[in-house]
Parts: C-alpha cells; sequence; structure tokens
C-alpha cells in the first residue's frame, strides 16, 4: 500500500470545527511517523514574490565564478555561497546506511542568508547567527529574500503551533522555544546535463540526506531529475506535485523531540536526467530550528514514541553534525545562549 502524502490547507484549518482538526491531525500524524513529510497549501505566500526570488538567485548563480568567490562559504553554518566542486563548501553528510558519495560532487550551487538578528557575543553570533554576505553587484537579491523569508517566519510559527496540537501539547509548546529562531533560508539551483555535460556514476544533484533543524519549508520545482522521499513502505518514491504548496519536511531534531514518533525525511534530489537534458531546477530551501540553547527533552509517551534518545541542545546537536569541535563549541557556555 502506497503511503499517502497529505496537504494541509493552513487557512481552512485556522477555521476549522474541533472534529475536522481532530481528522487533519490524525492523517498528519500518520505521514509524519511513516515518512515525516507532508504539503501546506493555504500559506499565503504570493507566487510573484517566489517568483521574484528564484529570478533573483538565477541571476546571481550566472555570475562568473570570480564574482561569486568573495562570498564563498568557508566555515560550518555561515552564510553565502556553496560552490560546485569536489570537497567543497560545508554540507550535510549522507544519510546512514545509505552508500558513502562518489568523489565527484553533488550537482548543484547554493545560496544561504539567515537572520539579522545579534546578541554582541562574537561566538555565539558566528554559529548561531552568522553575518549575512549579500552581494554588492545583485543588491535586488537581498530584497527579494526578506521578501520572501518574511513569509516563511510567519509560516513556521504556525506550522510549530499545528505540529503542537497534532501531539495534543499546549499550541504554543514549540513557539515558546522559538523566540529567536536559528534558520537559514536557501536557494539551489540544480543545473541542466547540458550545462554540466556529464553524470558520474552514483553522483546526484543532493544526495540522500536528512535535515538537521526540526523542519524545512521547501518551494520546489517538478523535474525528471527531481525530489524523491523514502520510507520502509515505498523505499523511493517521487512525492506529489502542487505548484501552489510548500512542502514541509521534518528533520533530525523533530524526530529527537518526539522520541522517535515522527521520522526526519530520508530525501534526494536525482542527477539530471538524458531525457532532459535542458532541465534546470531552483528550489527555496528554508531550514528552521529552534533556540540555540533549546534543550530537546524527548518527549514522554503518549505524546513521545519511546525511542528513547539522549536530551540534547538544540545549538549543539546542529553544529556537531556539521563537523564544529567540542572546544570550538566552548565558547558558546559564556554568556549563556538566548
Amino acid at each position: 500500500m502506497k503511503s499517502v502524502i497529505p496537504t494541509v490547507d493552513l487557512g481552512a484549518y485556522l477555521t476549522a470545527s474541533p472534529l475536522r482538526r481532530q481528522t487533519v491531525a490524525a492523517e498528519l500524524d500518520r505521514a509524519l511517523r511513516e515518512t515525516g513529510m507532508f504539503l501546506l497549501s493555504g500559506h499565503g505566500v504570493p507566487r510573484r514574490v517566489g517568483d521574484e526570488f528564484r529570478a533573483r538567485a538565477r541571476e546571481f548563480f550566472a555570475l562568473p565564478r570570480e564574482v561569486k568567490q568573495p562570498y564563498a562559504i568557508e566555515a560550518p553554518y555561515d552564510s553565502g555561497w556553496l560552490e560546485m566542486h569536489p570537497g567543497g563548501g560545508v554540507g550535510v553528510t549522507r544519510a546512514e546506511g545509505e552508500p558513502p558519495p562518489p568523489t565527484a560532487p553533488d550537482l548543484h550551487e547554493s545560496f544561504y542568508a539567515g537572520p539579522a538578528h545579534r546578541t554582541g557575543h562574537a561566538a555565539l553570533d558566528r554559529y548561531c547567527y552568522p553575518a549575512n554576505r549579500w552581494p554588492e553587484e545583485l543588491p535586488a537579491l537581498r530584497r527579494a529574500v526578506d521578501a520572501y523569508t518574511a513569509h516563511m517566519v510567519r509560516i513556521a510559527g504556525r506550522i510549530n503551533t499545528l505540529l503542537a496540537e497534532v501531539l495534543g501539547l499546549p499550541g504554543d509548546f514549540f513557539t515558546r522555544r522559538a523566540t529567536r529562531a536559528t534558520w537559514t533560508q536557501n536557494a539551489s539551483w540544480y543545473p541542466s546535463l547540458n550545462t554540466v555535460g556529464a553524470v558520474q556514476g552514483g553522483q546526484l544533484r543532493n544526495g540522500p540526506h536528512t535535515d538537521l533543524g526540526t523542519f524545512t519549508v521547501l518551494s520546489r520545482q517538478q523535474g525528471v531529475g527531481g525530489l524523491q522521499a523514502w520510507n520502509e513502505a515505498d523505499g523511493w518514491f517521487a512525492p506529489p506535485f502542487d505548484p501552489d504548496a510548500l512542502v514541509v519536511n521534518l528533520g533530525d531534531l523533530m524526530e529527537r523531540w518526539t522520541d522517535g514518533r515522527w521520522r526526519a525525511l530520508k530525501h534526494r534530489v536525482l542527477a539530471p536526467s538524458p531525457d532532459a537534458p535542458d532541465e534546470e531546477l531552483l528550489s527555496l530551501v528554508f531550514f528552521y530550528e529552534s533556540d540555540p540553547a533549546t534543550l530537546i527533552e524527548p518527549l514522554t509517551p503518549p505524546a513521545g514514541g519511546g525511542a528513547g534518545f539522549a536530551p540534547v541542545v538544540s545549538r549543539h546537536a546542529i553544529l556537531t553534525k556539521l563537523g564544529v569541535t567540542e572546544d570550538e563549541m566552548a565558547a558558546l557556555a559564556t554568556p549563556a545562549a538566548p
């Protein structure tokens, strides 16, 4: 039996009857237990805002390498340009149980930006709220990112409330732990086969992985070499596509927070296909977390799944997976993270 990836109409849910909310919650809970993914419609993000972001991001990726190089990411959890080359940039490791990546790179470039919040403490700001590196050549990119992420932050609050209600928790359970949440807005460009020239064995646009935070909000484009999700029932499969809906997938922190009741979505993006040699895609990916010092204490039953995960500090868990050492993170303890 094929897994069902439900679509939640956010606007309708907020005004629905208690009985209807219970029905939606049950459908959503099942999908998050099985796969870790759902679609979100009725979100109120004007299509023109996403279109503008994509257009400006494409302009950036089209710049010569020497123009983009000053904005290159050089350290974990940095903002700026992630180049496509073997061993380059700072990325997320492949999911457990997946074959190691080929020596060739994943076939995408990315641009990352984050919140403007600053604490005044150098280490906290470096590892929690790194300064954005806006391209001087394209001032319109910053305006487009700011306009889009304002909607993403709004939606993230709604999703936090929705997820808490599905778990039977107070509606502000997650939101009160996300007053200064860390997040990253990413634009990822997947070039065409004709652009990259050839694909090596095992090479993908984005290798199999799970995201690090609580959840991710994705605006995707459908393609032959597009997104695939994974679960035990179906293996790898192409999730449903709706151009007006956003994709929400859970990350590692939410799997731990729910003590395994819900799962972090394992996903990948296929290599460009000879069947569509001119196809290029551009995804807008909003990675959302929590306040840096939040203690992620696995929920006990009935909300929690009983997997027996240990508590972790949000920022510590994320940075560890990005390769930051214990000595480097020690500076985050003084003063206390916000």
